[in-house]
């Protein structure tokens, strides 16, 4: 009996595994930060604004067109979607190492 309850959690260890290295994959792809926009002169000019290290980066976007902005917000939020799936994949699994090999786990 142990032994299968093992093998189905070392199933799910695989399968957390994995799943944590496909989010990881999306959210390489998708762009971080948010859209802020710069009055200058009255004119709104669109900036992408993210963190590198510990600075904070203003890359301006340009005179895009709007479904290209808009494009790049779903993306944005598409990528806040990603990010709590990805800690409770990292959390599950953390906690499944736990039951698999006690606390030598080390992630």
């Amino acid at each position: 009996m142990m032994q299968s309850v093992e093998g189905i959690l070392k199933e799910e260890l695989k399968r957390l595994g994995e799943a944590e290295k496909s989010y990881r994959r999306e959210l390489k792809k998708l762009p971080r930060g948010s859209i802020q926009y710069k009055k200058i002169k009255g004119v709104p000019y669109p900036y992408l604004v993210f963190r590198k290290g510990g600075k904070v980066v203003s890359k301006y976007l340009g005179r895009l067109p709007k479904e290209e902005l808009e494009a790049l917000k779903e993306s944005i939020k598409l990528r806040g979607r990603y990010q709590p799936l990805l800690s409770e994949v990292r959390r599950n699994r953390f906690r499944i190492e736990r039951m698999v090999y006690g606390k030598r786990s080390t992630v």
